[in-house]
C-alpha cells in the first residue's frame, strides 16, 4: 500500500505552503500569476494521485491552494477524482467535485469515474456521480455507457436509479450490441431480467 512517510508529508505540506505564500505575494503585486509555473508544480505528480487514491484530503487541500491543476493526469489518462472514485474515497471525491474537478474527464479508454465506481462495486460512490452535469449516456471508447457497466458487473440495483436520470436501456455500443444482448449472449439472466424490468426492449 502506498504511504506518506511523516519526513515526507511534512515536507510536501511545508512546500506547498510556501507555494501558496508565492501566489499570494505575487496576486498582492498585481503580477501575472505564474510565480508558480505549472512545470515546477507537476513535480508533485506522484504526491497528487498516491493522495487520492489513498484519501488524503489534507494533501491534495494543499497542492489545491498552491495551484495544482485539478484536472491533471496519469500516463493511462486518470485523473485524481477518477482514482478517489475507483479507490472508493468519499472524502477525496466530495472534496475535488467541491473544489472544481471534472466528474465527466475519462482515461484513455473512454471510462469515466462513474464506471470505474460501477466495476469496482462502490455504489455510494456511484450514486454520487449520477448526480454531477455528467451526460448519463456517455460513452467509452467501446461505446459503452454506465448503464452498460452497472449490467455487465452486476450492479443491477443501480439500473433503476440510471434509468430514472434518463439512461437509455436500449443504448447501442460501438460493436451494434445493447446491454440486453450482452446479457443474452453471457446467459446472465439476472441482467437479462433487469434490464427488462427497467424498460430494455432489444
Amino acid at each position: 500500500m502506498m504511504r506518506f512517510r511523516a519526513a515526507r508529508l511534512a515536507a510536501l505540506l511545508s512546500v506547498c505552503a510556501a507555494l501558496c505564500a508565492a501566489c499570494a505575494s505575487t496576486r498582492e503585486l498585481h503580477a501575472p500569476p505564474s510565480a508558480v509555473s505549472a512545470q515546477q508544480l507537476r513535480q508533485y505528480d506522484d504526491d497528487w494521485f498516491d493522495a487520492a487514491r489513498l484519501g488524503r484530503v489534507d494533501i491534495l487541500q494543499a497542492l489545491v491552494q498552491a495551484g495544482y491543476p485539478l484536472d491533471a493526469t496519469t500516463p493511462q489518462g486518470y485523473t485524481a477524482l477518477v482514482l478517489a472514485a475507483y479507490d472508493n474515497r468519499p472524502d477525496a471525491l466530495a472534496y475535488l467535485l467541491k473544489a472544481g474537478a471534472n466528474p465527466c474527464a475519462a482515461d484513455q479508454h473512454g471510462n469515466t469515474a462513474l464506471m470505474g465506481a460501477l466495476f469496482k462495486g462502490e455504489s455510494g460512490i456511484a450514486r454520487t456521480l449520477m448526480q454531477t452535469s455528467c451526460p448519463i449516456d456517455q460513452t467509452n471508447n467501446a461505446g459503452e455507457t454506465a448503464l452498460s457497466f452497472a449490467a455487465l458487473f452486476g450492479r443491477l440495483d443501480l439500473l433503476p436509479e440510471l434509468v430514472a436520470r434518463g439512461a437509455n436501456p436500449d443504448h447501442t455500443d460501438a460493436r451494434g450490441s445493447t446491454a440486453l444482448d450482452t446479457a443474452r449472449t453471457q446467459g446472465n439472466q439476472s441482467a437479462f431480467d433487469a434490464l427488462v424490468k427497467v424498460g430494455a426492449t432489444h
